[in-house]
């Protein structure tokens, strides 16, 4: 099948699977080799967390949930606004023969955009992109540093 498609496209057939040459062997078996040797001790190359490192990561971290809980509230303020426009359940006919149809409009809108913008943030903390920048103080212990 593939000397098929190898003439169709007039592609040249290789004449066997070509080995890897001995530099490529000897750079494979130094990298597990390195890999290897750090598996014991994962901080030992990352700079030690300073206060001021801790507070502008707190900050980042605390901007991130801020900002997916904010984008949360407004898909969940667009929905209740969505229900009452669109009149799904007979919800703004009913809005538009209230005596008072601020009450009933914030009784849609924010359970929705409170319960979106959990969510949301709850989301960003499972997906929070963070890794382990800095050494832990109790490896430094460990390790006799």
């Amino acid at each position: 099948m593939f000397e098929k498609v190898a003439a169709a496209f007039s592609l040249p057939l290789p004449m066997k699977m070509s080995r890897l040459s001995d530099l490529e062997r000897w750079l494979r078996k130094k990298l597990e080799r390195q890999r290897g040797s750090t598996a014991f001790r994962p901080n030992h190359r990352k700079p030690r967390l300073t206060p001021e490192e801790a507070r502008r990561d707190h900050w980042q971290m605390l901007r991130f949930m801020a900002f997916h809980a904010l984008a949360g509230a407004l898909i969940g303020a667009s929905v209740g606004v969505a229900l009452i426009l669109l009149d799904i359940g007979g919800l703004g006919s009913q809005v538009l023969r209230a005596a008072n149809p601020v009450l009933p409009v914030l009784l849609v809108i924010v359970p929705f955009a409170s319960i979106f913008a959990g969510a949301a943030a709850a989301s960003a903390i499972l997906t929070l992109p963070y890794e382990k920048k800095y050494r832990d103080d109790e490896d430094d212990r460990d390790s006799g540093n």
